[in-house]
């Protein structure tokens, strides 16, 4: 009896519906099946892909369903937690000079992609690898070339547990995004790392203004929003790679457009807010690799003028004095605009000092401040969008020793950039260092204290009073030489003078080891980075000394964090390199990690630079801003 064949599906049963089923489950298509606009089988390689014999590449990222986002995601944490415990015992086990260069790229914040082409092309062919360091070799290798894989900023898991410190609407603020939760988190970022140091802008106001939503408001305005959202994508994400660098700026562009958009709008007419936005943009500079030439040197310098900035200081100062009998909306638009006033001053005094040019705003005429209370539970701070405990922020004493400082400042470097300086004035350079003493013997209690200091804007306070120390002698020397220009201007200091020099580069130094050590180097103030790469310039003379050479080693990586987030810092760096190269100067082996990917043939120098000064390290040659 012959055996029965089964009998072939009908059509539309079970086999059309298999085929059908495996199609309805596919999440994305592959890249080339997508290219040509064909259904794609979902298998790896698919099935056109066999037939046209073309490479078949998937990429799971594009799977935007909310399971799969998740899986990937989860499954991206749980690699990067394996490569840490990995690469941390790689570290434990080994001792090597190289694997000391590995540790301080890390320190610096350095991207997996960076700590990939150290090992390969700097431990592999010195054969100093223990297996373990050949795994994690293997292991980010693996993760890097895993296109499979999403590459989430590691904010974005922190912006999901941690809530914003302030919450605002992003309507009708800015037309950018409507994500009121995105908005909340760039604004919670700005006043927590850039706004404490300068304090031109009366947070508390601006808040209630903002959350009011009403356009008609004195404290806040588009322009100032869209400003301020702009400057704190400097410190949105972990630039953990290219691509995120990228994204980051290019977003940050989009509020850069917009602000400058609204400032032509507003036509010449100033008001708080439009003082207050302007400030912002002149702190704040374009983001690493930037995309767009929107926010470029030259864009920025021809719409920026400084002259702008001063003439909005002068329109503001009628407003500091409220009249006899007002209301409480008077008195607070009087104190915000002295508060907007001095804050000012302050920006533009430190930009004078770092840029060697003269200040365009003076001193103003007096101070009024809300008294100070100390109370326990008001002014605080977090390192948002890190979770930790609260700390007293004590902005206001912070803020009233930074103005008492740059009437200092103001009388150092103003007769010296004018080119007025005659014998009385270099007799006045005793009197200037006197004056920066006692402003440190004169400071409040609570600016002094370990728990105090430790906060980041006041640290970014004591490494300005030390660079205000090392320009009185830049400055006493070129005077004494009748401007006379050389680029080992510092051996021709006292050994005095050098002394006091190096030791204040040594105490920014040890400043910048306490944010390290209490925050990690991955967000500091802006305020920071141009004392760092100050006290680098003047170590870098005295390599020879062991003090010197360990604090030039530990301002080498808060000086590489920054670069990955700010363009002057990286070229900084570059400058210090290239000033060792010229003079034969033998950087630290310990650093070379940290320099690597600069030029290494020497680069002109300008003749009317000194071996220190600061607009060597920051200012780009054109007015693009300085670091402060």
């Amino acid at each position: 009896m012959a055996e029965s064949k089964p009998s072939p599906a009908p059509p539309g049963g079970s086999g059309t519906n298999e085929a059908q089923q495996k199609r309805k489950n596919v999440g994305t298509a592959c890249s080339a099946c997508k290219t040509r606009k064909l259904k794609c089988s979902g298998t790896s390689p698919c099935t056109n892909c066999i037939k046209t014999n073309v490479e078949c590449t998937f990429d799971a990222s594009a799977d935007k369903r909310r399971r799969g986002a998740l899986k990937r995601k989860v499954t991206q944490l749980e690699e990067k937690e394996d490569l840490l415990i990995q690469l941390v015992s790689t570290l434990r086990e080994s001792g090597t000079r190289r694997t000391i260069q590995l540790l301080n790229l890390i320190r610096s914040n350095a991207s997996l992609a960076e700590i990939q082409l150290y090992i390969d092309t700097q431990l592999k062919s010195e054969l100093e690898q223990t297996p373990e360091l050949i795994e994690v070799c293997n292991e980010i290798q693996r993760f890097e070339q895993m296109g499979s894989r999403s590459r989430r900023r590691i904010l974005d898991a922190q912006r999901a547990s941690v809530e914003p410190l302030f919450r605002v609407p992003a309507a009708p603020w800015t037309t950018v995004t409507e994500d009121d939760d995105h908005v909340s988190h760039l604004i919670s970022l700005w006043f927590t790392w850039v706004h404490p140091f300068y304090n031109w802008i009366d947070r508390e106001l601006f808040l209630r203004d903002m959350q009011s939503g009403s356009l008609d408001s004195k404290f806040c305005s588009p322009f100032l929003v869209n400003a301020i959202l702009a400057d704190a994508f400097a410190y949105a994400d972990s630039l953990e790679s290219d691509a995120s660098s990228r994204d980051a700026a290019a977003q940050g562009a989009r509020f850069y457009s917009e602000a400058k958009r609204l400032l032509d709008k507003e036509e010449g007419r100033i008001t708080l807010a439009t003082a207050q936005g302007l400030g912002v943009l002149w702190i704040c500079r374009p983001l690493l690799k930037h995309p767009s030439a929107s926010m470029t040197r030259k864009d920025r310098h021809g719409w920026i003028h400084q002259s702008q900035l001063a003439y909005a200081v002068q329109e503001l100062f009628p407003s500091i004095t409220a009249p006899k009998n007002a209301d409480g909306e008077a008195l607070d638009l009087a104190r915000a605009a002295n508060i907007t006033i001095w804050g000012l001053f302050n920006i533009a005094m430190t930009h004078a000092v770092s840029s060697k040019k003269a200040p365009l705003i003076k001193p103003p005429r007096k101070l009024c401040l809300p008294p100070i209370t100390h109370d326990l539970d008001a002014d605080l701070w977090v390192p948002y969008p890190t979770e930790s405990e609260k700390l007293q922020a004590h902005t206001l004493c912070t803020f009233r020793a930074l103005c008492s400082l740059n009437e200092i400042a103001y009388d150092i470097t103003y007769p010296h950039f004018q080119g007025e300086v005659s014998s009385s004035e270099k007799e006045k350079t005793d009197e200037l260092q006197r004056r920066l003493r006692e402003w440190q013997s004169d400071l409040p209690p609570c600016l002094k204290e370990r728990d105090a200091i430790e906060v980041p804007h006041v640290l970014c306070l004591h490494m300005y009073q030390h660079t205000l120390i090392i320009t009185v002698y830049e400055l006493l020397c070129k005077s004494e030489r009748n401007g006379y220009s050389d680029h080992r201007l510092f051996h021709m200091m006292p050994e005095t003078h050098q002394e006091a020099c190096l030791s204040s580069a040594r105490s920014i130094s040890q400043l910048m080891r306490l944010h390290r050590s209490a925050w990690g180097v991955e967000r500091m103030p802006q305020g920071s980075s141009q004392p760092i790469n100050m006290a680098l310039l003047v170590l870098l003379e005295r390599l020879d000394v062991p003090e010197n050479r360990d604090a030039f080693i530990n301002l080498s990586i808060a000086a590489k964090a920054a670069s990955r987030r700010w363009s002057s810092s990286k070229a900084a760096l570059d400058r210090i390199r290239t000033r060792a190269i010229i003079h034969g100067l033998h950087l630290p082996t310990e650093t070379d990690s940290l320099f690597a990917d600069f030029a290494k043939q020497p680069k002109n120098e300008a003749s009317d630079e000194s071996p220190f000064t600061m607009a060597e390290t920051i200012d780009t040659s054109d007015g693009e801003g300085s670091d402060l």
